[in-house]
């Protein structure tokens, strides 16, 4: 039994003592807060409720417990164990798995993983089989697939509206306010024959690392519940690491894909923005350009994000959204040489011991694998965290306040601290994306110089920039709950690509080696205080299952596709050393 870590809401903490905080709480949210958790209750369908017994006893690492606790059939655990969509694709057309058959198994272990986790908000199990029952009558009468998706199972971050249903996003205001439209995403992802089935858990704000809200409380890992899940999208990281999904989309705005894929040991890609379509996505900082969120998936597989992303954009999104931009999907295929720039620590924070070691051991295989890899010419990760933080704070907080002043709902702890930074002038604002512009231009013109330091190194590759970044997600492992303004930090290693506005994605690496990943001194001098503290915090007990999870990222925009082949190259070099090694044992 886990009772340092129940699921119970939020709303018991104590709020920020923040002076800018619009009313003082009063019984309002609460009362909303208490009737939108009594109908998530009601919504799970009973023969998927976990005994009592199992709950109190399901311990810190509760992955298995769809296997043990009997609730799901032998055929529908397997069927929910296959991680790359293409294989669930092919099964359905042909005919091994209905759709329902499909839907019926992935919302009997999502309501199992969101009892064992507070991973959903919107349970939508009854209108998801009833699409997959259309699918299945549309494949029966015709012969043919109603889609490139036809039946495949999508969740979604909370953020995108599905009609007739609440897009509350973290705030008490928002809660019992159907959506009156789908979002665009919505709309083609129908089209393309995918079954929508649940909406999951995000941050107040969004704008944080850790998933806890006023209204459903807060979101565990399930690899360990003393961990956090990440955000914003930390609801998909649970649901998808608690095989309750095979593919979600969630969005990133300065890590919110990436950080949840660190904490649950997934794939999580973050597009170019622009990339997919936005329209119609509930949403705060609706309308600021300085620093724009960006549509993106994850998953347990390379394979699951190209099968999605490939459906989308051959969908042609800017026809209807026109902020899309347009350039089509090429799916990579054989392999390449890779000139890859690594970077290990960012003068902020030095990487925890079993990022070290994962970053290492990529560098040797991918120099067995006959790839180039130099450091990363060093870029100002201060200055970059600076000015995303300026950016992301120009109006002062004053539209996440605007969430929370009609019910007086107070400010969670873990909120990100946006809501108290003084304001910008729209003269400031246009000074800070004009230094956004330069970093961008600085960054570019960095690029293009190195190809010119390979000279002497490798006379294959002289002359050629690198081709893909190698470097952490976090500093640090999957963080412990926090309960507290959580530190700016954590976040610049996801934060400056998007503030360059480049493609990345995250590489999981297995996880924490206890015996390989043992306490270190701190590698030389410590940044700062902040710097020793954190190093201190790591311990392979405290951060037990905890994912060990790299980034990707293409120094070049809008060039998701070849990311994900560069990405499969990586992988595969990893694979080969780590074969080579154990047949070498």
């Amino acid at each position: 039994m886990l009772a340092s870590v129940p699921v119970v809401p939020a709303a018991a903490a104590e709020p920020l003592q923040d002076t800018q905080r619009a009313a003082k709480p009063h019984a309002g949210w609460q009362v909303t807060a208490a009737a939108k958790r009594a109908a998530q209750r009601a919504a799970l369908p009973p023969q998927w409720m976990l005994p009592e017994a199992v709950l109190m006893e399901a311990g810190s690492d509760v992955r298995s417990v769809a296997s043990s606790c009997g609730l799901l059939s032998a055929a529908q655990l397997e069927l929910t164990e296959v991680d790359e969509a293409t294989v669930l694709l092919k099964r359905i057309a042909n005919r091994q798995y209905s759709a329902v058959e499909v839907i019926d198994a992935y919302c009997g272990r999502a309501a199992i993983a969101h009892q064992l986790t507070n991973c959903l908000t919107e349970i939508t199990f009854d209108a998801a089989r009833a699409q997959a029952a259309k699918l299945d009558e549309h494949l029966q009468r015709t012969g043919e697939l109603y889609g490139p998706l036809h039946g495949l199972p999508i969740s979604l971050k909370d953020q995108f509206d599905l009609e007739g249903v609440d897009s509350s996003i973290g705030f008490a205001s928002l809660c019992h306010k159907p959506a009156e439209r789908n979002s665009v995403l919505v709309d083609l992802l129908q089209k393309l024959g995918a079954v929508i089935f649940c909406k999951t858990n995000v941050p107040q704000t969004m704008m944080s690392a850790e998933t806890n809200n006023n209204i459903f409380g807060r979101t565990l890992n399930p690899r360990n519940r003393s961990l956090g899940s990440g955000g914003s999208s930390g609801g998909e990281g649970a649901l998808l690491a608690m095989k309750g999904s095979i593919v979600g989309f969630g969005t990133d705005f300065g890590g919110s894909v990436r950080v949840p894929a660190l904490a649950n040991g997934l794939y999580g890609l973050r597009p170019t923005t622009r990339r997919l379509p936005y329209a119609r996505v509930s949403n705060v900082l609706k309308g600021f350009e300085g620093i724009e969120s960006t549509i993106g998936p994850l998953a347990r597989s390379v394979d699951s994000l190209d099968v999605v992303m490939r459906a989308v954009i051959d969908a042609e999104p800017s026809l209807f959204d026109p902020k899309v931009v347009e350039r089509p999907w090429i799916t990579a295929t054989g392999s390449r040489t890779l000139h890859v720039a690594f970077s290990l620590d960012n003068g902020l924070a030095h990487s925890h011991p079993p990022i070290r070691r994962a970053l290492r051991e990529t560098v040797s295989a991918l120099r067995a694998a006959g790839h180039t890899v130099t450091e990363l010419e060093a870029i100002d990760h201060q200055a970059a965290s600076a000015l995303f933080s300026r950016l992301a704070g120009a109006d002062g907080g004053a539209d996440l306040r605007a969430f929370l002043k009609p019910t007086g709902e107070p400010i969670v702890p873990e909120a990100f601290p946006f809501t108290s930074t003084p304001g910008s002038t729209v003269y400031e604002l246009n000074s800070l994306q004009t230094q956004r512009d330069a970093f961008r231009q600085d960054f570019l013109e960095l690029w293009q110089r190195s190809g010119h330091r390979l000279d002497g190194i490798t006379a294959a590759g002289s002359g050629k920039p690198f081709d893909v970044i190698l470097c952490p997600v976090f500093a640090h492992l999957a963080k412990m709950h926090l309960g507290r303004p959580h530190d700016a930090e954590p976040i610049t290693w996801t934060m400056l690509w998007s503030l360059l506005d480049l493609p990345a994605c995250t590489l999981p690496l297995g996880e924490i080696d206890p015996v390989k990943d043992g306490l270190e001194p701190l590698p030389g001098a410590a940044f700062s205080p902040y710097d020793q503290e954190q190093w201190s915090a790591y311990s392979p007990e405290a951060h037990k299952n905890a994912p060990v999870v790299l980034q990707l990222v293409n120094p070049r925009r809008f060039r998701e596709d070849e990311l994900l082949g560069m990405v499969r190259i990586v992988e595969e070099a990893v694979r080969k050393q780590t074969t080579l090694s154990s047949s070498a044992a």
